[in-house]
């Protein structure tokens, strides 16, 4: 099962490019993701068929994804600031999409006019 532990685990250990998209177990996404998700390899991009066209996760440049990481039922496509799990039994896909931390001085405006407002 995926938790918050092991996603942001996942975005800590994979938070840098390959250094070509060579090195990406691209196999991994024929063989373990479900084929329904008609996965494709068109030039240097990635296309997941089962997501839709107008979608920006629907075809996806290879250099950027950071790693192709296989789990129990899903196969996670790892990018910079998502997660694109797909599922190994079915064509269903759960997106993560990851939370911008707030710097120090956004989080002091917010205390400050939230303050302000009371």
């Amino acid at each position: 099962m995926i938790t918050k532990k092991s996603i942001d685990y996942i975005y800590k250990k994979h938070n840098t490019r390959p250094e070509s998209p060579d090195c990406l177990d691209i196999i991994l996404l024929f063989e373990g993701a479900h084929p329904s998700h008609g996965i494709e390899i068109d030039g240097e991009n990635l296309i997941i068929n089962s997501i839709p066209q107008w979608s920006p996760f629907h075809c996806i440049p290879l250099t950027n994804i950071h790693a192709i990481v296989d789990f129990e039922e899903t196969v996670a496509v790892v990018l910079p600031t998502s997660i694109i799990f797909l599922s190994k039994v079915n064509n269903k896909i759960n997106i993560h999409l990851k939370e911008e931390k707030q710097s120090l001085v956004e989080r002091m405006r917010n205390v400050i006019f939230k303050n302000a407002a009371l």
